[in-house]
């Protein structure tokens, strides 16, 4: 079989260092980049050290490859597909954009390839490539979901599907980012206001006791559901550290953000509010449903 790489940046070389290691030696790759004058030398040396040989264009790389893999910027993805369809001379082949594109591009996409009969896969890589390599675990969706999991079945690929409709694995993605990367801001707005007033190590000896203390999903429960019933109270004592963390000329804006949410629990979750917690978090994301509904008559 036969591979081709779209893009050869950090996502294809670890990807393609991977798959050799496997075995699978035919691996050729395109970027439009090879050339310039920045880029263009980490491109060739990366392909230099997996021995890969890189294409003058796009036509060439499709010729007859069977999986094409599209790693290129977001903002590109589409575009880039259409260039795809103009100069592939025919040829068809497994489309896999590993892009980190919305799930309506990514439905834009399929669309437009199902039109030239070339199958499609929405790839999202949840994991560090340079650790996992090809290994690397891979939500997969999109018509062509089933064909690329049993063409790389034998090169040990950590491929899990998670529905036949494009852009169903870029909202994994896309929204496990929202967290990981949402606690980072939430990580340097509290190491920030801990190294302010020198405290550091009693706060976080603090929420690594809290933190270790139960499973990921079990602490998740604990804090949406003891909030519904407690949100108000919860609200005004974050306006106390706001206040704390602007007096030292710390931005809040993530502190500021959790108490506007919480503000917005506090009104939809009332009839929690002195009675028994819910039990589950999906028990809280109901009542904001039912609320909107209300707030829809």
């Amino acid at each position: 079989m036969k591979i081709g790489f779209l893009g050869f940046g950090e996502a294809a070389f670890e990807l393609s260092t991977g798959l050799k290691k496997e075995g699978l030696q035919a691996i050729e790759a395109f970027d439009i980049m090879a050339d310039d004058d920045t880029f263009g030398p980490k491109i060739k040396d990366r392909a230099q050290r997996v021995g890969i040989e890189l294409k003058t264009t796009l036509t060439e790389l499709v010729t007859d490859i069977e999986v094409l893999f599209v790693a290129v910027p977001a903002s590109k993805a589409l575009e880039v597909s259409k260039n795809v369809r103009d100069q592939r001379n025919g040829n068809t082949f497994l489309y896999v954009d590993v892009s980190a594109s919305t799930p309506k591009v990514k439905q834009d996409i399929e669309a437009g390839l199902t039109e030239d009969g070339i199958a499609f896969v929405d790839a999202a890589m949840l994991g560090p490539l340079p650790v996992y390599k090809h290994k690397v675990p891979i939500s997969v969706s999109g018509n062509g979901t089933d064909e690329l999991i049993a063409k790389m079945e034998p090169y040990h690929m950590n491929i899990t599907p998670v529905g036949k409709r494009a852009g169903d694995a870029s909202a994994v993605k896309l929204i496990r980012s929202v967290f990981m990367k949402g606690l980072v801001g939430l990580y340097l707005e509290t190491l920030e206001a801990s190294e302010a007033f020198n405290v550091s190590e009693e706060v976080l000896s603090s929420l690594e006791n809290t933190m270790d203390s139960h499973s990921f999903i079990d602490t998740l429960n604990r804090l949406v559901t003891g909030s519904a019933v407690h949100a108000e109270r919860r609200a005004f004592e974050l306006s106390g550290s706001i206040e704390m963390l602007q007096e030292a000329g710390i931005n809040a804006n993530l502190t500021q953000a959790a108490k506007d949410r919480l503000v917005e629990l506090a009104e939809v979750s009332v009839p929690y509010q002195g009675e028994e917690k819910p039990d589950t978090w999906k028990q809280v994301l109901t009542r904001y449903e039912l609320s909107k509904s209300d707030e829809g008559k």
